[in-house]
């Protein structure tokens, strides 16, 4: 149980006047059983210390805009995860994307107009043999999967979807 008492932070991120960090908060949900990441910020001097959105969901990777009255952040929605902006002057929240994928390694342009990100992109299995046509009401097994290269995660979720990463920039 102690497990569910812990938590510790991450990617710290100071604002480009140096007044503010914004971090990951990470813990553990005892109800879900899996770790949940939460925006915070902080003011400099260790004052006004609180939880950056309302939003009970995974957000990660804060990135202050150049000009500090924004945050961009990854986190979870109905769609799947997703690239959101924060206005630090109104609290508001405004989703940037509809992927259909994880994005990551978010950063905005110089100017604060655009905002790159990387996402995998995946590449097609290779067609050794094509196999005949099913006949009407046959019970087949499921095409075998084909890997030419073994990529598996160490906590045993499986085999990991093989790609590669492209770089994308959108509107901010």
């Amino acid at each position: 149980m102690d497990i569910f008492h812990l938590e510790y932070t991450g990617d710290p991120q100071i604002s480009p006047d140096g007044n503010k960090v914004v971090y990951v908060r990470s813990g553990m949900d005892i109800m879900r059983d899996r770790k949940k990441f939460r925006l915070w910020i902080i003011n400099a001097d260790g004052s006004n210390h609180r939880k950056l959105t309302t939003r009970e969901v995974d957000e990660s990777s804060p990135r202050w805009s150049p000009t500090g009255d924004r945050i961009l952040f990854s986190s979870n929605s109905e769609e799947g995860r997703e690239i959101f902006v924060y206005w630090i002057s109104s609290g508001q929240i405004a989703q940037l994307s509809q992927l259909e994928r994880s994005p990551g390694g978010l950063s905005w342009s110089p100017d604060g107009t655009q905002v790159a990100f990387s996402m995998l992109v995946p590449e097609s299995p290779p067609v050794l043999v094509k196999p005949p046509k099913k006949p009407k009401g046959a019970e087949w097994p499921e095409i075998p999967r084909i890997t030419t290269r073994l990529k598996h995660e160490a906590d045993g979720s499986g085999y990991l979807e093989t790609g590669f990463r492209h770089f994308f920039v959108i509107p901010s």
